[in-house]
């Protein structure tokens, strides 16, 4: 099977994206962060798709289609002070194809809930992780799609973040069978918080060396911020992440059995 994890950056660099997404149509599962979703009429604002999990769902057509939002009525990622005036959420996303039986779908909170962000205070910004149960070829799969907690000051530990990896690591303790967990985690690589996660499962980044997750459209010298992490009974056949720009994040290949 083939899983792409991405960062979509609200699909800032659009056509791209979406051409990639079309190019992409051997993949099996897509897990997205960052997209927003509307039933209203407005197609963009400060450069973001108000409705990208829509256009992405038109193109990915024989797939099914999972949406967690995070936040309601806020452009998140444009910094503005106030919450907007019309329907819109932002969130996760996994896209699975028809031929796969999803057992279970559903999310839950690593910070705060849905509807506790403060727009004056952008380290409030609520966090949950999508999760989707299904079998295949006999084996039992979970697979976690995350957009990790955001701090202000950086991609640090924090007791919130350490508190995100426990959460999780409790979560995935409760699955039967094999375990994957992907997304941007906005956190550096040797971190206490990705440590406690490389407990139990395997980080991809590490073991296939790879060197950046951020596109050129990122401006800062972090160099990591995305992860994929297996565990030990995933056959891994091949890792990569590709240096294209379709986001200000680099998206991660996985391909497993």
């Amino acid at each position: 099977m083939k899983l792409i994890s991405l960062n979509t950056w609200g699909g800032k660099v659009y056509q791209p994206l979406i051409n990639f997404i079309k190019q992409s149509g051997d993949t099996d599962i897509f897990c997205f962060q960052e997209v927003f979703n509307t039933n209203s009429n407005f197609k963009e604002m400060s450069g973001f798709r108000m409705n990208l999990f829509d256009e992405i769902s038109k193109v990915l057509e024989n797939y099914q289609v999972y949406f967690a939002p995070t936040v309601d009525n806020y452009i998140a990622g444009s910094f503005q002070p106030n919450f907007i005036d019309f329907n819109l959420s932002w969130g996760l996303a996994i896209f699975v194809k028809k031929n796969l039986s999803i057992k279970a779908h559903n999310d839950f909170w690593v910070y705060g809930n849905r509807g506790s962000f403060n727009p004056k205070d952008l380290n409030s910004l609520s966090r949950n992780v999508q999760y989707i149960n299904f079998i295949s070829g006999g084996k039992k799969f979970t697979i976690c799609n995350i957009h990790g907690i955001w701090v202000k000051g950086g991609k640090k530990d924090t007791p919130s973040r350490i508190q995100q990896s426990k959460q999780i690591l409790s979560f995935l303790d409760q699955q039967d069978g094999e375990k994957i967990l992907c997304g941007d985690f906005n956190l550096d690589i040797d971190t206490k918080s990705i440590k406690m996660l490389e407990s139990t499962l395997t980080n991809l980044i590490k073991k296939y060396h790879i060197k950046n997750t951020r596109s050129r459209f990122f401006p800062a010298n972090e160099k990591f911020a995305d992860y994929t992490f297996v565990s030990p009974d995933i056959n891994v056949t091949n890792f990569q992440v590709p240096d294209i720009d379709i986001s200000d994040h680099l998206p991660m290949i996985l391909e497993f059995s």
